[in-house]
C-alpha cells in the first residue's frame, strides 16, 4: 500500500520542489519503509514505500533510467511472463515490480497496460514525448486521483495529497454527497471534492503540455463463452485459476493473514492459502464474532476450519464495540465519509493484525460477484420460456433453503422481471415512497432538486427491458459495480493507516473472465447456488462450510453496534446542524424514533450515513 504523487507544470515553468514535497508528506502514513522524490525542469514525482513483496526490499522509487521515470503502487501477478518477454530472466529474482513496469513501458509504450495482470497504479514520465502516463488496474484495487487544468496536471494515491497544491480547493461535490446518502456510489470518476477526480478502473491517461487523452484499456465481455467437456473439467479449471489467484497474493516476505468470516469466500481463501504456504509457516486468521448477536455470529463455521494445523485464529468481539468506535481516528485518514456500516470492525481487525506484525491480509471481497450465485439464470429461464427447468430449479432451491418455491419466485425472480417504473407505480398507489425517498427518506427536497439527484438515480436504473438481460449480464453488472470500487478505495485507506496491504484473490481477472464465461448452470443447479466453487474445493473445505446454503448477514450485529452509540446518534438527531443543507431534520428524527421502536430494514443504514457524513464534514475543512 505504497503512495505515489506527481505534478506536471503544463506551462513549462517547472514544478516547485516544495509543492512536490508537501504532496508526498501528506501521505507519509503510506511510507513506513521510506520515500523518495525526483524532479526535472518540467515534472516532479514522489513516492512513499511500503514493502510487501520480496523484491520490494531493493526497490528505490522514483526509479529513473534512460529518459523514463516511474513511481508505482503495484503488485504484478504475471511477473514470469513479463520477465521472459522482456528478456530479464537472468535477474528475475531481484527486479522489483517498479522496474518491470518501466521496462514494459519502454517496450510497449502506453499499450503496456494491456500486458499487465495484478493490482497496480503507476505513473511514468516520458522525457522524449514530454508526456506523463498514468494508469490503474482492471478493478480499481489500487486508487488513483488527479487534478487537471490547462496549467497543471497532478496525480496522487490520495486526495489529501492533491489538496496541498495551490488551486486545488476543498470545495464539496454535492452530487457525490447525494450519491453517498442514497448508498449508490456508482460514479467511478467523481470524488467528494469538485477539483479532484478519480481515474476509473481499467483506464489510462496520457497528458502533455497541449493534450490529454484518457481511454479504457479493458472490459469484461458478457457475450464470451467457455465450453468444456464435463462438470469435472469446469471444476478442475476453476480450481487451477483460484489456486493461482491465491498463490500470486501470497508473494510476500511479510507475515500473512486472512480475514475469515466463516463464509464460503473467506474460508476458501484460508483453506487454499494454508495448503500453499510452507508447512512450517503459520497462517493467522482474524474474525469478528458476537455472543449477543447470534444471527451474525459464525464461530460454528470458523472453528471447523481453524482447528487445522498451521492456523492461528484471532477473534474480535463485536459486543465490545459500538458503530462509532474509532471514527474520529479513521476520518483523519479518509478523504470521504465512511460508507461501510461495519467499518468499526474493519478498523479494529486491521489494528489488531498490525499490532501482531501482519503485513499482508487476504480478503474474500468481490467473491459473491466473481463466483456468482447464479440467480440471474431464473429470469433468463422465464425470458426463454423454459418453464419446466424453472419449476425444477425453484423446487430444488426450496429443498436446499427450506423455503416454499413460490416464496423464492416472489422474492428472487419476480422483482427482477418487473421494470422499475412499474414497481414505482405500485408503490405510489399504495402510498409508499419511491425513488430517492424510498432509499433515504431523510433527504432534503431542495438538495435533491438542486443536485439533480432524482434524475441521476433514474438514469442509473434505466436498464431497458429486464426480459432482455441474460444471466451473464446480471453478473457483469455486479462485477463492474462502482460500489465495489468505492469499497476497495476505502479499504485501502483503512489498511494504509496501519502499514498493511489487503489483497483480494477474487479480483484476479483470469478467474473472473473464466467465471463469467462458463454456462450459468455451472453456478446454479439442483437448488445449489455458487455450485462451481463448492465442487472445485470439495477436498479442502469442511462440508459444514461448503454446503452452507446461504451466508450470514451482519444486520443484527450492526443494529446492536448502532444502538450502543445511541448517545452520539441522538445528539446528531437533536442538533443536525452541519447536515441541514442535505437532510430534513424532522425526517431524520422520525427515522431515529422508528429505529428505537419498530425499525424498517433501511433505518440503521440511513442513520449511519447521516452520522458518518456529519462526522467527516465536521472534521474536514470542506467548502460548502
Amino acid at each position: 500500500m505504497s503512495g505515489i504523487a506527481a505534478v506536471f507544470d503544463r506551462t513549462g515553468a517547472g514544478p516547485d520542489p516544495d509543492r512536490l514535497h508537501q504532496m508526498v508528506t501528506a501521505m507519509e502514513h503510506r511510507g513506513p519503509d521510506g520515500g523518495g522524490e525526483w524532479s526535472n525542469d518540467i515534472v516532479g514525482i514522489g513516492h512513499q514505500q511500503l514493502v510487501t513483496t520480496p523484491q520490494g526490499t531493493v526497490d528505490d522509487q522514483p526509479y529513473t533510467h534512460d529518459g523514463l521515470a516511474v513511481a508505482s503502487d503495484a503488485r504484478l501477478d504475471n511477473r514470469p511472463e513479463l520477465l521472459r518477454r522482456l528478456g530479464l530472466t537472468d535477474v528475475s529474482r531481484t527486479v522489483p515490480d517498479s522496474q518491470l513496469l518501466l521496462e514494459a513501458y519502454r517496450e510497449w509504450g502506453d499499450a503496456c497496460v494491456n500486458e499487465l495482470i495484478g493490482a497496480f497504479a503507476f505513473v511514468v514520465w516520458d522525457s522524449a514525448k514530454k508526456t506523463l502516463f498514468c494508469t490503474r488496474d482492471h478493478l480499481g484495487v489500487k486508487p488513483l486521483y488527479y487534478h487537471i487544468t490547462d496549467d497543471v496536471f497532478a496525480v496522487a494515491s490520495e486526495p489529501k495529497s492533491l489538496l496541498t497544491l495551490p488551486g486545488v480547493t476543498p470545495s464539496l461535490d454535492e452530487s457525490r454527497v447525494g450519491d453517498f446518502l442514497l448508498g449508490r456510489l456508482e460514479d467511478k470518476t467523481n470524488s467528494f471534492y469538485e477539483s479532484v477526480r478519480r481515474l476509473a478502473p481499467a483506464h489510462a491517461t496520457a497528458v502533455s503540455a497541449e493534450t490529454d487523452r484518457t481511454w479504457q484499456y479493458w472490459d469484461l465481455d458478457p457475450t464470451r463463452t467457455v465450453t468444456l467437456e464435463s462438470d469435472e473439467a469446469y471444476a478442475t479449471r476453476f480450481r487451477e485459476l483460484f489456486e493461482q489467484a491465491v498463490a500470486c497474493r501470497l508473494r510476500t516476505d511479510s507475515p500473512t493473514a486472512t480475514s475469515l468470516s466463516g463464509g464460503l469466500d473467506s474460508s476458501s481463501i484460508t483453506a487454499v492459502a494454508r495448503d500453499l504456504l510452507p508447512a512450517d509457516t503459520t497462517l493467522a486468521t482474524y474474525s469478528g464474532v458476537s455472543d449477543q448477536s447470534s444471527a451474525s455470529d459464525e464461530r460454528e463455521y470458523i472453528e471447523t476450519l481453524v482447528e487445522r494445523d498451521g492456523i492461528d485464529s484471532h477473534y474480535v468481539f463485536l459486543d465490545d464495540l459500538s458503530a462509532v468506535d474509532h471514527i474520529d481516528e479513521a476520518i483523519q485518514y479518509h478523504d470521504e465519509p465512511i460508507k461501510n456500516t461495519m467499518h468499526f470492525l474493519k478498523w479494529t481487525l486491521a489494528k489488531q493484525a498490525s499490532q501482531d506484525g501482519i503485513g499482508v491480509i487476504l480478503e474474500g471481497s468481490h467473491g459473491d460477484s466473481a463466483v456468482d450465485y447464479g440467480l440471474g439464470l431464473l429470469p433468463q429461464l422465464v425470458r426463454t420460456g423454459r418453464w419446466r427447468h424453472l419449476y425444477r430449479e425453484l423446487d430444488a432451491m426450496g429443498d436446499v433453503l427450506d423455503r416454499r418455491p413460490r416464496g423464492i419466485f416472489v422474492g428472487q425472480v419476480l422483482p427482477n422481471l418487473v421494470p422499475r417504473r412499474a414497481k414505482d407505480l405500485v408503490r405510489r398507489l399504495r402510498g409508499k415512497p419511491t425513488g430517492t425517498q424510498r432509499l433515504n427518506p431523510t433527504l432534503d427536497r431542495s438538495f435533491v432538486n438542486r443536485t439533480g439527484l432524482r434524475e441521476r438515480y433514474r438514469r442509473l436504473n434505466d436498464e431497458g427491458s429486464v426480459l432482455k438481460r441474460s444471466a451473464r449480464r446480471w453478473q457483469y453488472r455486479s462485477l463492474m459495480s462502482g460500489g465495489m470500487t468505492e469499497f476497495f478505495e476505502a479499504n485501502d485507506v483503512t489498511h494504509a493507516a496501519f502499514g498493511m496491504e489487503p489483497r483480494y484473490p477474487f479480483t484476479d481477472i483470469r478467474l473472473i473472465e473464466f467465471s463469467l464465461a462458463i454456462p450459468p448452470t455451472q453456478q446454479l443447479r439442483n437448488g445449489w447456488t455458487r455450485l462451481i466453487i463448492r465442487r472445485a474445493l470439495e477436498d479442502v473445505l469442511p462440508d459444514k462450510i461448503r454446503c452452507r446454503p446461504w451466508k450470514t448477514m451482519m444486520n443484527q450485529a450492526f443494529a446492536h453496534a448502532l444502538s450502543a452509540a445511541d448517545s452520539e446518534v441522538k445528539a446528531l438527531v437533536e442538533d443536525p446542524g452541519i447536515l441541514r443543507p442535505y437532510i430534513d431534520p424532522q425526517a431524520l428524527s422520525e427515522v431515529y424514533e422508528r429505529f428505537n421502536d419498530d425499525p424498517h430494514p433501511r433505518d440503521p443504514n440511513t442513520l449511519w450515513v447521516a452520522f458518518s457524513l456529519a462526522s467527516w464534514l465536521d472534521e474536514q475543512n470542506v467548502a460548502r
